[in-house]
């Protein structure tokens, strides 16, 4: 504990007449004053355990304190053993990093004790803001990937609720960037070098965002955590500070708004994981790519993988094989648009026609008929979802 802090913490006590405390946002115990004031049980359990009981947070928090720019009354709850208090969060550019407590003795406190706190919340928001932001992002980072891991840790998520709570409650998404081969046909693993410049990046570029939450990075992946308040700003720069930080090409998949609740949140998971790894998959889809934007997608993503031989016949061609696959999928892509597909693929249109003739008759189907295209366009997106890998 800094002993300068803690000494212009007891002579505010003792000027203002109050117990006073202050907490780190996830409810550790950085500094209190010395006990010549009233107290409650609250308090002691505090600074015996040097850490504020999960309970009282939550009631706490109930009172707004997580967002509030000013002091809030946060009221008595007996059952707790809790007295009122006044709660003054401290906040470097809009992040919290702190509360400073005011402890209720009877008596409310005077409008220019009020405003001394207050000042002096300020004037304690740069060290911990110091504090915070040398501890937070490695535990933040081994938390949420408790959380998003293979085997889901409660005890993780309750931890992590625990060092952010203004979660509690809240939307978030969760952004998934990974790098895609050059042409977009499949994930590459991070290079050692894209994995040091986006565990250190990622934090450097969003920290100062209220949204963000927090990051960690994999051996394919990168995982960004934010809130919804306003994610679709935060979103465009996790992937521009990915992208920067990536030499190779960069793809990101963007979940659905949830609420903040371990089930949910492994499910927003999954939903980047897999709306990221088909846009490495499948060049026709945008980039960054959210998961209401995955199209047949997600409902392909729910039907058991099996064999299908629907296009063994172009299949079957050798060589050629891949040529015609590309045509009929840049096709069906494009709407049966000829004119477009024949742009997009730098071919004449009589050309492309010929194409389409060829494996309409290998095939023996009618391309003019809207079902067939649809089971033939289903087919091959079924084709690119089998070669997913972080599934």
């Amino acid at each position: 504990m800094d002993d300068t802090l803690q000494d212009r913490l007891d002579r505010l006590a003792l000027a203002t007449g109050h117990s006073l405390s202050i907490d780190a946002p996830d409810g550790r115990l950085i500094a209190y004053s010395a006990q010549n004031h009233s107290t409650d049980p609250v308090r002691v359990s505090a600074i015996l355990a040097r850490h504020v009981a999960p309970e009282v947070q939550a009631w706490q928090n109930q009172h707004g304190i997580a967002d509030a720019t000013g002091p809030v009354e946060v009221l008595a709850n007996p059952e707790l053993g809790m007295a009122a208090r006044l709660c003054v969060p401290v906040r470097q550019e809009r992040r919290c990093v702190g509360y400073l407590w005011v402890l209720s003795s009877g008596r409310p406190l005077e409008d220019s004790a009020v405003a001394e706190v207050v000042r002096f919340a300020g004037d304690i928001a740069p060290e911990l803001g110091r504090r915070r932001s040398a501890s937070l992002p490695v535990q933040l980072s081994a938390l949420i990937r408790g959380v998003l891991g293979e085997s889901a840790s409660t005890v993780d998520f309750d931890d992590l609720a625990a060092a952010v709570p203004s979660l509690l409650g809240a939307r978030i998404q969760i952004c998934v960037v990974v790098s895609s081969t050059p042409d977009r046909t499949g994930v590459s693993a991070l290079t050692s070098t894209e994995f040091v410049r986006l565990t250190a990046g990622l934090p450097s570029a969003l920290g100062r965002r209220p949204e963000y939450v927090g990051s960690y990075v994999g051996a394919s992946q990168a995982v960004v955590l934010v809130r919804c308040r306003s994610a679709g700003d935060v979103l465009s720069q996790i992937f521009a500070a990915a992208s920067a930080e990536m030499p190779s090409h960069a793809v990101a998949g963007i979940s659905e708004p949830v609420l903040f609740e371990l089930d949910a949140v492994r499910t927003a998971y999954n939903q980047a994981l897999a709306a990221a790894e088909l846009a490495a998959l499948d060049p026709a889809l945008p980039n960054p790519l959210t998961w209401s934007d995955l199209g047949p997608y997600r409902r392909l993503l729910r039907i058991p993988a099996s064999v299908d031989t629907t296009l063994a016949a172009l299949d079957n061609l050798g060589a050629s094989a891949p040529m015609l696959l590309r045509t009929l999928e840049t096709y069906l892509d494009l709407a049966g648009d000829a004119q477009r597909t024949a742009a997009r693929l730098h071919l004449h249109r009589t050309s492309l026609y010929y194409r389409l003739r060829r494996i309409a008759d290998l095939l023996d189907v009618d391309l003019d008929n809207g079902l067939t295209r649809l089971d033939l366009h289903l087919t091959l997106k079924s084709r690119r979802l089998s070669n997913r890998t972080l599934s």
